[in-house]
């Protein structure tokens, strides 16, 4: 699942979008723990944030990419 979500962004950071939704459900929380692990050391994030969207509920990550 890591490695699809790698393989997202980097499309989503060739097309230039800015912000995209991470649909890792909502569990436990390991998923999102590594998914936000991931997340932190990459380099073409400006940020990201987990809270309440109204049409993904508590079990997505909002990530902002560089432009």
């Amino acid at each position: 699942q890591l490695k699809n979500m790698d393989d997202y962004l980097n499309v989503a950071i060739r097309l230039g979008i800015q912000r995209v939704f991470l649909i890792h459900g909502k569990g436990k929380g390991s998923l999102r723990n590594r998914v936000h692990e991931q997340l932190s050391r990459m380099g073409d994030i400006e940020g990201f944030k987990h809270e309440f969207h109204p049409k993904y509920g508590h079990g997505a990550t909002e990530v902002i990419l560089r432009s």
